[in-house]
């Protein structure tokens, strides 16, 4: 009877734990994608290039590259409670840094050390979310949940931060991205539980030795492959989408502004709505949603580029939706699939392993796209690369499950004519 209690109370402390990752979330990346805003700040303020600009974000982004990979191998050992809580507190420290700072190679240097402590956010609010959600009670759904933490950080940024700069001036918002998130790793030390910490977590391996047997696992490479992919396609869009409809269509900026908005508005309810079907419709097979959203994905783009001035402006309204859906909404399925293939004592390293690829492209996309379409004189050849990397992710994955299908019939077939042989014998 006990024993059934405190699975009770487990499982209703879970939603507790995932609204507190989802703040979490949400604060680390109010300081994250609110350097965006604040690079336009400074543009304003200190006359920049659009290539110094570009810098300031990329410099934010560069961080977490060479810090998930420490920070997911800490959290497999000891738990996400004080990674991810002090992470935290430490990104909102070190964004107070830069208030003093008026010269433009100092604040590049020190966002660059923000980025750092952003690389506790994402692989410890994943592997909470794992680790308290068993895979078929909403796991998918939890996740889908928490990953809205992202774009809902991104759009308070932008719509808080000008209201400050405007007002009291850039210091004061730098201060707030700096009291956002030191409150959101001080909620999240107070309040989260770590779960799970049994030997697994005590593992003695060491850092390449666990690093060696991810790369061994060869299921995940499809979907680290899906992971690059499909983040360069959001970048892009995020980048691109405004000047592409601008320049093809003569449609205005504030027009072009306002579907970007319709794109993410999408994405965050396709964040919830994919991984919610993943659960229900699904039964908890991340693979086979993943692969449609691809498909979708593909045949969305293909009408971007090659259609969409033969749609009304209503009609590519929906189009956005969609795209955003798609483009955008991947991403709990990615996290989830990646989480569900990775060893038990591995989920935060193996996360940590696949964002960092991802981060790669996250400074790498952006750019390569906008260099192709200077060098080739127009939008379609860049997109149409794009797409078809992009489908090679999903014809990877769909190949690679075929083969793990046809292995395990192969083994089960195996275990009884065993018994039979064995049988005979006596």
């Amino acid at each position: 009877m006990s024993q059934i209690k405190a699975n009770d109370e487990k499982g209703s402390y879970r939603w507790v734990i995932l609204i507190i990752a989802t703040f979490s979330q949400t604060c680390a990346t109010f300081v994250n994608y609110g350097v965006g805003p604040l690079a336009t700040f400074c543009q304003e303020i200190y006359s920049l290039s659009q290539f110094q600009t570009g810098l300031i974000v990329s410099a934010v982004n560069i961080g977490p590259i060479f810090s998930m990979l420490i920070f997911g191998n800490i959290m497999d050992k000891y738990g996400e409670r004080w990674v991810v809580g002090i992470g935290s507190i430490l990104l909102g420290l070190t964004m107070l840094i830069t208030l003093p700072i008026n010269e433009y190679v100092y604040l590049l240097i020190v966002l660059a050390f923000v980025g750092v402590w952003y690389g506790t956010a994402q692989p410890g609010g994943s592997s909470a979310i794992i680790n308290w959600f068993p895979k078929n009670k909403n796991r998918g759904l939890a996740m889908g949940i928490r990953q809205t933490g992202i774009p809902l950080g991104g759009a308070l940024a932008s719509t808080t931060l000008p209201f400050f700069f405007y007002n009291y001036g850039l210091s004061s918002a730098k201060l707030t991205q700096a009291i956002v998130a030191i409150a959101g790793g001080i909620i999240f030390s107070i309040f989260y539980k770590d779960h799970g910490m049994t030997a697994q977590r005590q593992q003695n391996d060491r850092f390449l030795e666990k690093i060696n047997k991810i790369k061994a696992k060869s299921s995940l490479y499809p979907v680290f492959f899906i992971g690059m992919s499909m983040i360069s396609l959001q970048l892009i869009i995020l980048a691109h989408l405004m000047s592409y409809l601008s320049n093809t269509l003569h449609i205005s900026l504030s027009i072009s502004g306002t579907l970007l908005s319709v794109v993410l508005i999408g994405g965050a309810i396709g964040r919830i709505l994919l991984a919610w079907i993943s659960d229900n419709l699904f039964n908890g097979d991340r693979s086979k949603p993943l692969q449609l959203t691809i498909l979708l994905t593909v045949s969305i783009l293909i009408v971007l580029v090659y259609f969409l001035n033969y749609l009304p402006l209503w009609g590519i309204y929906i189009i956005c939706f969609i795209l955003g859906f798609l483009g955008v909404g991947w991403y709990s399925l990615f996290i989830v699939l990646m989480s569900e293939k990775a060893d038990k004592e591995f989920i935060g390293l193996t996360v940590s392993f696949g964002l960092t690829l991802n981060q790669i492209f996250i400074v790498l996309a952006p750019s390569l796209f906008g260099l192709s379409v200077d060098y080739f004189n127009g939008y379609k050849l860049p997109f149409f690369l794009l797409i078809l990397f992009i489908s090679i992710g999903g014809i990877w994955l769909n190949l690679s499950e075929r083969n793990n299908k046809c292995k395990t019939q192969k083994e089960t077939e195996k275990v009884p004519l065993n018994r039979k042989k064995r049988h005979r014998m006596t």
